[in-house]
């Protein structure tokens, strides 16, 4: 297929820049990986499309020292205001997708992300809220339309 050779096509192209390629279905764990194999492992805009995010977490915790997640923020102002004005779920550049036909299955806000955070001993070690291309200084929860985390236990 089409997506298969593209994903061959990156790993090729990585292989020759000198960066090791692991491939895994995250949904199934990282046990052939040892702990604390990596510094840092890096999750960018995923998180809520696994099966169980808060056992990936985990996962990424175990086999690197830190790691670094980035997820949509599903209370963005926008959001909210999509559901009130429409009744539907919204639809956006960066959530192109109907509510039936989504990968993302966990729909998550900042706010439940630092609490799932806190009832499992991960520490936060900085994050910084993004809407378009500007950082959110203030009302993370409200305004954030993607969140950037830096983890480690």
């Amino acid at each position: 297929s089409s997506a298969a050779s593209d994903v061959y096509k990156r790993q090729v192209q990585c292989i020759k820049k000198g960066v090791n390629v692991v491939e895994h279905d995250l949904n199934k764990g990282l046990v052939d990986i040892a702990d604390n194999s990596y510094d840092v492992v890096i999750m960018t805009l995923a998180l809520q499309a696994m099966n169980r995010p808060d056992l990936v977490l985990e996962e990424m915790l175990r086999i690197g020292k830190e790691c670094i997640v980035t997820f949509p923020n599903f209370a963005h102002w926008k959001a909210r205001y999509h559901l009130l004005i429409h009744g539907r779920m919204p639809v956006s550049d960066l959530l192109p997708y109907e509510w039936y036909n989504t990968p993302n299955i966990h729909f998550c806000t900042i706010k439940d992300f630092e609490i799932l955070c806190g009832e499992r001993g991960i520490t936060i070690l900085d994050n910084t809220m993004i809407s378009g291309k500007n950082v959110i200084k203030y009302c993370h929860n409200l305004l954030g339309e993607t969140a950037v985390y830096h983890l480690t236990r």
